[in-house]
């Protein structure tokens, strides 16, 4: 019985044993760390599923340690870590295929479970247009028209505006709320109207209605020109790390005579 052992060969015994380990390159808090993995979340399910988002639920873990998080898996390669406490999950998509998710827990000495059941998701095709937006004039010249309008409102994360001059596509403005069509003829009388789309259509994206109609006039070419440019707006930029530049970015001014392409900054 290790009861009828001396207390002195107790600790001789107890110090080979360290030194054993340390040979062996294990130390002794590494040989009795943690090595239970927690149970694995069970009944993964799709709780709700719509054209940009789908929620997951499921039923907890539990581990010896009493500590431990869950990393739920994308199929398009995304992992996300989740506390302990939380056992549901919304997640952005596209209505462009269809998503597998599964769900494994993991201690804090690295011991993963097993993994959930898988679930699938397939995202319905987004099939509503965008609002129209609002269209405002912002400043005329004789050959330009400055432009700005509202937010169009959409059930996806994207938005995109094109420029219509007399019905016919002109400035694609990308996400940006405001344009200048050029080229245009003085004394002469545009109508401007502004579409929103989105980015995942069912086959192509979705189209606004058309913005109020912004009826133009441009003006006349004048020899005298005493109106200053409007000021630039929106000054922003960022300072690239060890170049020893720094990069500007405003949104440009607009002037009564002078051309975009004439201004000088």
């Amino acid at each position: 019985m290790i009861s009828n052992i001396p207390f002195w060969r107790t600790v001789r015994i107890a110090a080979i044993l360290v030194l054993l380990l340390s040979v062996f390159g294990i130390s002794p808090a590494l040989a009795a760390r943690d090595r239970q993995a927690p149970t694995k979340p069970t009944n993964l399910r799709v709780t709700a599923v719509s054209s940009y988002n789908v929620s997951l639920a499921w039923n907890p873990s539990t581990d010896n340690s009493g500590s431990f998080s869950y990393k739920v898996v994308i199929s398009d390669g995304a992992t996300y870590t989740l506390p302990q406490t939380q056992t549901t999950f919304n997640y952005f998509v596209a209505p462009i295929g269809t998503y597998s998710i599964y769900v494994y827990a993991v201690d804090g000495s690295g011991n993963k479970s097993t993994k959930s059941n898988t679930v699938s998701a397939t995202p319905p095709p987004d099939t509503t247009a965008p609002t129209p937006p609002v269209v405002s004039l912002a400043g005329v010249n004789p050959t330009e028209i400055s432009l700005s309008w509202s937010a169009s409102t959409d059930d996806g994360p994207y938005l995109f505006y094109q420029v219509f001059v007399n019905g016919s596509p002109s400035v694609d403005a990308r996400q940006q709320r405001f344009a200048v069509v050029h080229g245009l003829t003085p004394e002469t009388t545009y109508q401007i109207t502004v579409k929103a789309r989105d980015l995942y259509g069912a086959g192509a994206p979705n189209v606004s209605a058309p913005s109020n109609v912004l009826t133009v006039t441009t003006s006349a070419v004048s020899a005298v020109d005493t109106e200053p440019p409007s000021a630039p707006g929106d000054l922003n930029g960022y300072d690239i790390d060890g170049a020893g530049e720094i990069n500007l970015f405003w949104t440009q001014s607009f002037d009564n005579q002078t051309p975009q392409a004439s201004l000088a900054y």
